[in-house]
C-alpha cells in the first residue's frame, strides 16, 4: 500500500486544514480509517474526530460509500477499486502543545489531531506534501525529500513530528556537528542570542551525560503567547519538542528558569520516554487510554533531571537547585493526597485525575511529576551511597538506553529493578515496595543526611521576626474578577471540619471584606491558586467566615489551627556523616 497526504490551507482565517489522502495498491474490499483520540505524551482523551468534517472518498470519478463505525472510525466501501482518494477538513483553533491551530498568523500541527490513519497499516511508510499559505515557510523534524515534501517511515513518526508553518523566526546552533533549529512564533521579552546560548548549554550537558545525541537534527518549537505567569507547557517528540510559554517569561530570572526547566525536561525525553519507555507506551493504541504504572519514572524522573541539568550546565547555581528541591519537599508534605496515592497509582490514574482534576485532588491524589521527581532524587542518592560514589542515576539511564533502545522494547518495573541491580550490585526491591507502590510521607531529613545536608522549616518573617506559628483556615482560593472562590479545602483543616466547600465565595472574615491581604501563593512557581494567609489572627482563635453558597449568604464560626510551614531550606549539616561531603559533591557536580 502507498499512502500520500496532501496538506492545504487555502483560507487560514477560517481555521480549517484541507487534507487529501491518496491511497494506492490495496486489495481490501472495505477500508477502515481512524482519527486518534489522544496525543502521546498528553494522557487525556481529546476525541480529535470531533473536529473532522466533509470526509469523502472517490475512485476515479466514482464516489464511494463512507459509513461511520464509531466515534473516530469510518468504513470506506472500496468495492473492487485499488486506488482511492480521501478528502476531509479539520477544524483547528486550539493553540496548545497537544492540539493544532491555523489562523491568519500561522499554522501549527500536532499530527494525531490532523492525520487519519488506515487501520492495519500504521507501519506503512507515508509521504506528506504541504501546500503552505502564500509566503509561509515550514519547520519540522520530518525527513525532507524536496521542496515542501516530507517522508515518515510509519504513521507513528508522522504523528510524532509537529509542524510549524508561517512567518516565524528560526535561530540555529550546532552541537556534535548536528543542527538545532529554534522556531519562535510570537514576540515577547526574549533575547535571541542568550536564548540560543542557553539552549546550546542544555544540549551540551545532556550530550556529556549520554555521550551522544540520538538524532540527525533537532527542532525546538516555541509559541510565545499572552497569558498569566502559569502559561507554560511542553510535549516531547522523537527529534523535536513544542513548548508554549508566556511571551514575557524571559525575565526576571525567577520566571526565566521555568522556561529553561521545561526546555530541559522536554529535551531529556529524547532518551526517557522516546527511546527508553514503559512497555505500555508503544506501539501506541491511538483509540483509547494506554495505562501504565511507570509515569513517575517517565515524567517524574525527567523532572528531576530538568533542574539537575540546569545546575550542571551552569544556568543555575547550587543554592538555586537546593531551593527548588526544598520547595518540592515542602509541597509534598503539604498535600494530604501524598498519604493517599502511591507513585504507581498516580501514574495509572493520570487519565482520570491529573488531566481531569477535581476539587478533592489535593486530598486524594499526588502528581507523578512531583512524586517521581522526589523519587529520582532518592534513587540517585541511594545509588551514590551504596556504590560509594562510583555510580549515579546517570549510569542507570545509560544502561537502560543501551539495553532497551537497541530492540525498541519497553521496560517493566521488574526490568528497572533488575537494571539497577546490574548497575549497582544491590537489590532495590524494598525501595520500590516502600516508596513506589505504597503512598506515604517521606523522612526528608534522613534522605538529606546521606549527603551531609539538613533541612530547616519555618514561616516567613513578619516585621523582621520569624513567628513560631501562623494560623490558617485551610482553603485554596482561585481569584475570579475580584471574587474569591474556594477551589479546594484541605482535609483535616479548620475549614474542612467546619464544612466550607469548593465553589463557596468567601466575602468576609470577622466582618472585614475578604481580599488579597488574606492570601499568599500556594507555590512560588504557580500563581493561579493561593492559600489563605491569616497573619492578623493567632492560632487557636475563633473567626467568623461569611460566604455565598449557590447565591445564598451563609456564615460559619471556626477555630484556626497552625498553618503548614511556609518554607523549607536545605543547609549543610553541622555534624555530617563520614564521607557524606564526597557523596554530596558527586550528586551536585556529576
Amino acid at each position: 500500500m502507498k499512502v500520500q497526504y496532501v496538506l492545504a490551507m487555502e483560507k487560514p482565517q477560517t481555521h480549517f486544514f484541507n487534507i487529501t489522502m491518496n491511497i494506492e495498491d490495496f486489495t481490501e474490499e472495505n477500508m477502515l480509517v481512524t482519527m486518534p483520540a489522544w496525543a502521546p505524551g498528553s494522557y487525556e482523551i481529546y476525541d480529535f474526530a470531533r473536529f473532522v468534517r466533509n470526509l469523502k472518498a472517490v475512485s476515479g470519478e466514482n464516489e464511494l460509500e463512507v459509513i461511520k463505525k464509531d466515534k473516530s472510525t469510518w468504513k470506506i466501501v472500496t468495492r473492487e477499486n485499488h486506488s482511492i482518494r480521501l478528502t476531509y477538513e479539520v477544524y483547528a483553533n486550539d493553540l496548545s502543545v497537544h492540539t493544532s491551530q491555523i489562523d491568519f498568523t500561522h499554522a501549527y500541527l500536532n499530527g494525531t489531531s490532523v492525520f487519519l490513519y488506515v487501520e492495519g497499516y500504521k507501519d506503512q511508510s507515508v509521504e506528506l506534501m504541504i501546500k503552505p499559505y502564500s509566503g509561509w515557510k515550514i519547520s519540522t523534524g520530518l525527513e525532507k525529500l524536496g521542496e515542501n515534501r516530507y517522508r515518515a517511515i510509519n504513521y507513528d513518526i508522522l504523528a510524532d513530528c509537529p509542524i510549524e508553518i508561517g512567518l516565524h523566526r528560526s535561530l540555529y546552533f550546532s552541537v556534535e556537528g548536528k543542527e538545532h533549529e529554534i522556531v519562535i512564533y510570537g514576540h515577547g521579552n526574549e533575547n535571541e542570542e542568550k536564548l540560543k546560548d542557553d539552549l546550546k548549554k542544555i544540549v551540551e550537558a545532556y550530550n556529556r551525560m549520554f555521550g551522544h545525541l540520538p538524532y540527525k537534527r533537532y527542532v525546538f518549537i516555541y509559541h510565545l503567547v499572552s497569558g498569566d505567569d502559569d502559561v507554560i507547557g511542553g510535549l516531547e517528540h522523537l527529534n523535536s519538542t513544542t513548548i508554549d510559554v508566556d511571551r514575557f517569561i524571559f525575565s526576571p530570572f525567577d520566571k526565566y528558569k521555568q522556561f529553561l526547566s521545561v526546555t530541559s525536561h522536554e529535551f531529556f525525553h529524547l532518551w526517557n520516554v522516546k527511546r527508553i519507555r514503559p512497555q505500555e507506551l508503544g506501539p501506541f493504541n491511538y483509540k483509547e487510554e494506554n495505562y501504565t504504572t511507570m509515569l513517575w519514572m517517565a515524567e517524574g524522573i525527567t523532572n528531576f533531571y530538568a533542574y539537575l541539568i540546569l545546575l550542571r550546565a551552569g544556568l543555575i547555581d547550587q543554592k538555586e537547585y537546593l531551593k527548588h528541591l526544598a520547595e518540592n519537599m515542602r509541597y509534598h508534605d503539604f498535600l494530604p493526597g501524598s498519604d493517599k496515592t502511591s507513585a504507581s497509582e498516580s501514574s495509572f490514574d493520570t487519565w482520570i485525575k491529573l488531566y481531569k482534576p477535581t476539587p478533592n485532588n489535593v486530598n486524594s491524589y499526588i502528581s507523578y511529576y512531583l512524586k517521581g521527581e522526589i523519587l529520582g532524587f532518592m534513587l540517585n542518592t541511594r545509588i551514590i551511597e551504596v556504590t560509594r560514589g562510583s555510580k549515579t542515576l546517570d549510569d542507570l539511564f545509560r544502561y537502560l538506553m543501551e539495553k532497551f533502545n537497541r530492540d525498541g522494547k519497553g521496560y517493566s518495573e521488574k526490568d528497572v529493578i533488575n537494571s539497577i541491580r546490574e548497575v549497582t550490585g544491590h537489590d532495590f526491591s524494598d525501595f520500590f515496595q516502600t516508596y513506589v507502590r505504597k503512598p506515604g510521607k517521606i523522612d526528608f531529613s534522613q534522605e538529606l543526611k546521606k549527603l551531609g545536608l539538613t533541612i530547616r522549616k519555618g514561616y516567613r518573617k513578619v516585621d523582621g521576626t520569624e513567628p513560631e506559628r501562623k494560623s490558617y483556615l485551610g482553603i485554596i482560593v482561585k481569584g475570579n474578577g475580584g471574587r474569591y472562590i474556594v477551589d479546594s479545602v484541605l482535609e483535616g483543616s479548620p475549614a474542612f471540619e467546619a464544612g466550607l466547600n469548593p465553589k463557596d465565595e468567601i466575602v468576609a472574615i470577622n466582618g472585614f471584606r475578604f481580599g488579597d491581604r488574606f492570601l499568599k501563593d500556594l507555590r512560588e512557581d504557580f500563581k493561579k491558586l493561593r492559600l489563605d494567609n491569616l497573619a492578623d489572627y493567632e492560632p487557636d482563635s475563633k473567626v467568623r467566615i461569611n460566604f455565598f453558597r449557590r447565591g445564598i449568604l451563609m456564615d460559619v464560626e471556626l477555630t484556626l489551627s497552625s498553618a503548614p510551614y511556609e518554607y523549607y531550606e536545605i543547609l549543610d549539616d553541622p555534624q555530617p556523616n563520614n564521607g557524606s561531603e564526597n557523596l554530596k559533591s558527586k550528586f551536585l557536580v556529576t
